[in-house]
């Protein structure tokens, strides 16, 4: 017969695991004998730190609305032509879908300002 298996395991305590510094644990001193302290900035360093990053996000935040006017701008473009094509009907919204994977009812919806002739 089988050995009965004891219903409570003991395991043996594990050993701390060491923490290296810059590991995320707030608890670490600092080796002072190796490493000096950082200085902290006085008031005014920091103000003026803390306004070129401002000025930083202004720049990244304008460069995004850019990026975004730009898109809208490129996907006017493609729905007019894409609208044309509809009209001249030469392709069908199916075509369309497909070549730009979107769903027919898609297509639909974003050329119907754009179309001349109404099916």
């Amino acid at each position: 017969m089988a050995a009965a298996i004891p219903a409570k395991v003991r395991r043996p305590p594990r050993a701390p695991i060491p923490l290296r510094k810059g590991s995320g644990g707030s608890h670490i001193i600092p080796d002072t004998e190796t490493e000096l302290e950082m200085p902290r900035p006085d008031k005014v360093t920091r103000a003026a730190a803390k306004a070129r990053i401002a000025d930083m996000k202004k720049i990244r935040d304008l460069a995004h609305e850019d990026a975004e006017k730009a898109k809208a701008a490129a996907d006017e473009v493609m729905w007019q032509a894409i609208a044309a094509e509809l009209d001249k009907g030469e392709a069908l919204q199916l075509d369309a879908a497909e070549a730009t994977e979107f769903s027919r009812d898609h297509v639909a919806k974003r050329t119907k300002q754009y179309r001349t002739k109404q099916n």
